[in-house]
């Protein structure tokens, strides 16, 4: 499955009213979200434009689902540019540190995410803490 596959996927979810019954419900997206962050706010443009009936039972903006609902991961996405990007759609509390082996190396994509000009807070987040709240590893 390729990222817009997987893109549209999650954009049929967050049409379908999933995450208003089920509000708890969490998703996890790699290659920054498959590039959600980056195009939801031109869907959601779109949606502004059509008959409300014509796109779903959603009660929120997608985007809204994308920061409530989902976890994005740093995977096959070592740019930086792409993570701050992301950071500013979707904030520290939702992204996860992730390699995309065998594609990448975890000392190649280590060693970029050391030097990512981020918060010394974020760089925890997303490397170490949220992974370990989202799995309740440690409790």
């Amino acid at each position: 499955m390729t990222c817009f596959e997987t893109a549209t996927h999650a954009i049929h979810l967050m049409l379908s009213g999933l995450f208003d019954e089920y509000p708890d419900l969490t998703v996890i997206l790699g290659h920054s979200g498959e590039g959600l962050p980056f195009t939801l706010p031109r869907v959601e443009h779109r949606l502004r434009h059509q008959r409300p009936e014509t796109h779903g039972n959603h009660k929120k903006a997608p985007t809204e689902y994308l920061r409530n609902n989902f976890f994005l991961t740093t995977s096959g996405v070592f740019r930086t540019q792409a993570l701050i990007d992301t950071l500013l759609e979707v904030g520290s509390d939702r992204i996860l540190f992730s390699v995309d082996y065998p594609y990448e190396t975890m000392e190649e994509i280590s060693s970029w995410f050391a030097q990512c000009p981020i918060s010394e807070t974020d760089r925890y987040k997303i490397g170490t803490e949220n992974a370990a709240k989202l799995f309740q590893f440690n409790q």
